[in-house]
């Protein structure tokens, strides 16, 4: 123990024997593990900002359905003859945050042109409350709960079939029981979600509305959409369906999944970038001390016990650079916490479109407690790695090795 005291000792007085290029050193190990920490908390929480400003604006964090409504291999296809009620229901405190849903393909005729989208029944007081999709009405105004047969268009499918506010369109598909379902609408707004594909392909009316047009029981309905998005865990539920987002938009699951791992390659490019400067450093720190390390084997040090000492001064400047690098990293997040940032900022101040829908989130950075091991654990581990062709130069050059 005495032997090892002596060998911190000895490796501690020995950082200060270029005092500026040991803490240049450190400076540029301790940014870079700053920058990496405080990059890995603002990709998770501008993943988690983008997902909940899409998420509440229509889809949802997760469906629960009937287990047959989604198609088992492609939930893009559904059954609209499958559906669903709050009996079948057990756990009644997944009501409170969800939304429930009538929904169809159906045909839309305007004055012109008769075209395909999706209607949806929404319950028109709980989607305020819950999602933000009544924001997206741009053009006239959101549905009334207490009107009946009033219908959303999205701009681009407006225009397509040539329709406005105010006028009256034909709807058509099938009911429930076999027969055509067909009514008048009258359109009172017009959606924009910035130009997406998402607005050539949804229509919205009442709940109620949808439900008479597609001879549903009052009781019955298709989905109850939850907007709990800060759940972590999908319920489970006896003889219903869970379906979460990504199964549903599979595109952008895939999409911010590629965002975070190639966060995490450029981090790691990073540290690698870094630890061959150090490397390169390390390597002609010890070659200018090759005249001591000779000196300390003729008067009996072994090469074992200098090459230990070298890996202490190492591990001893990463563990100082890393601490520093671990605070500069927590109050850069900390700071962003409380000064959110724009993501238009690295988008030219346009907005960013996602699934169709236009996303201009404010990105709140919160501290994610994994990063501040995964990282130290990181550059210890490409430390490690860096000093092994340094040491083994010096202790190939030292004549007098024993």
């Amino acid at each position: 123990m005495k032997g090892f005291g002596y060998l911190l000792k000895f490796s501690y007085r020995n950082l200060f024997r270029v005092p500026k290029r040991t803490l240049i050193m450190i400076l540029s190990l301790s940014f870079g593990c700053g920058f990496i920490v405080w990059d890995l908390n603002f990709a998770n929480s501008g993943s988690k900002e983008i997902m909940k400003s899409f998420l509440t604006q229509y889809a949802g964090l997760y469906h629960i359905t009937h287990p047959d409504y989604y198609d088992a291999k492609n939930k893009k296809h559904f059954n609209p003859f499958k559906t669903m009620s709050d009996e079948d229901i057990a756990d009644k405190s997944l009501i409170t945050k969800s939304t429930k849903r009538a929904v169809a393909p159906v045909f839309v005729s305007g004055e012109k042109k008769t075209l395909g989208v999706l209607l949806t029944g929404l319950e028109v007081l709980k989607e305020k409350q819950l999602s933000t999709l009544y924001k997206a009405v741009t053009v006239g105004r959101f549905l009334e709960p207490q009107n009946q047969r009033e219908i959303i268009l999205g701009k681009k499918f407006a225009e397509r079939i040539e329709a406005k506010v105010g006028d009256e369109v034909a709807i058509v598909g099938q009911a429930l029981d076999g027969s055509v379902a067909n009514d008048l609408y009258t359109v009172v707004g017009l959606l924009d979600f910035g130009g997406g594909d998402l607005e050539e392909s949804l229509a919205f009316t009442q709940f109620n509305s949808a439900q008479e047009l597609l001879s549903m029981p009052s009781e019955r309905y298709h989905q109850r959409v939850s907007f709990d998005v800060e759940a972590e865990e999908l319920p489970v539920l006896k003889n219903l369906g869970v379906s979460k987002w990504d199964e549903l938009i599979p595109e952008i699951g895939v999409s911010v999944r590629f965002i975070d791992d190639i966060t995490w390659f450029a981090c790691i490019i990073i540290v690698l970038v870094v630890s061959m400067g150090l490397s390169n450093t390390l390597m002609i720190t010890f070659f200018e001390r090759e005249q001591e390390f000779n000196c300390l084997n003729i008067i009996g040090a072994k090469t074992k016990w200098i090459t230990i000492s070298l890996m202490i001064e190492v591990f001893i400047m990463g563990t100082v650079a890393i601490l520093l690098g671990l605070i500069f990293g927590l109050l850069a997040t900390t700071y962003f916490h409380y000064h959110a940032i724009n993501l238009e900022l690295f988008t030219g101040g346009k907005p960013i479109i996602m699934g169709g829908m236009t996303i201009v989130p404010l990105v709140k950075i919160y501290a994610q407690a994994r990063y501040f091991w995964q990282v130290p654990l990181m550059i210890y581990a490409f430390l490690s790695l860096t000093m092994i062709y340094p040491l083994v130069r010096v202790i190939r050059r030292s004549q007098n090795a024993i």
